[in-house]
């Protein structure tokens, strides 16, 4: 029987056979476009906003962290966060429960008018009252997601009030290391999804932080990402 690494091999070659010899419209997209138009990053930069091709609202993590997002079933998952916006949207999109608080007031009252889609948001302007919002809502939190201001308070107040089986979402967690080491050293799993993502002309680490087991593993599919072959251990070429 012809060993899989055998059969990738030879596939990947066939792959590259074929693509020289089609035309020019059927040639696959180079890498550039990938990130420009699959992914929505031309759009973004045009936008100043972390949308999706479509125009949907994406959550200003990086790209392999959205894609890892997308696998996720979040329906009728209860979500706080630190910080709202384009993410806040997302979420909710997805069918999750979700809770924010916010620092600037301009930017609350541009997502007041969109929070029809959220359960709840409140405007807190120091780092006491800010951290503790999370407190407000009386109950624990499958995921606690941290992207706004005084991530090191709002990071020991997320211990307390996300489910023992949840996990903790940091962005910028490359520029926030000392929030990640004590995320690290309470328990949680740090994955990081480095690269490029929505708006940014550079590329940055959005981290997740996951309990050593986790029921929310049965939530993800099989991850395909964007611009990426489809292979499979299972198929005969």
């Amino acid at each position: 029987m012809i060993g899989f690494d055998t059969r990738l091999r030879n596939y990947l070659k066939r792959l590259i056979v074929e693509s020289l010899s089609v035309g020019p419209k059927e040639v696959p997209e180079p890498t550039q476009e990938i990130l420009a138009h699959l992914h929505g990053h031309a759009r973004t930069l045009q936008a100043r906003l972390p949308i999706a091709p479509d125009g949907s609202p994406l959550p200003w993590y990086t790209y392999p962290a959205i894609e890892y997002c997308n696998q996720l079933d979040a329906s009728d998952l209860n979500i706080f966060e630190y910080g709202s916006g384009n993410s806040s949207l997302y979420w909710a999109h997805k069918g999750a429960n979700l809770w924010c608080v916010e620092d600037d007031l301009a930017w609350y009252e541009t997502m007041r008018g969109k929070s029809a889609q959220l359960r709840g948001i409140s405007l807190r302007t120091t780092s006491e009252a800010y951290a503790s919002a999370i407190t407000e809502v009386s109950q624990q939190f499958d995921i606690v997601i941290i992207d706004g201001m005084w991530r090191n308070e709002c990071a020991a107040k997320a211990l307390t009030y996300v489910r023992k089986e949840g996990f903790i979402i940091l962005d910028n967690s490359d520029w926030y290391r000392d929030v990640a080491k004590f995320l690290r050293s309470n328990g949680f799993f740090q994955i990081d999804f480095n690269g490029f993502g929505p708006v940014n002309n550079y590329c940055w680490t959005t981290s997740i932080f996951l309990p050593l087991k986790s029921p929310y593993v049965e939530r993800f599919r099989q991850p395909q990402p964007i611009g990426g072959i489809e292979v499979s251990k299972g198929d005969k070429w």
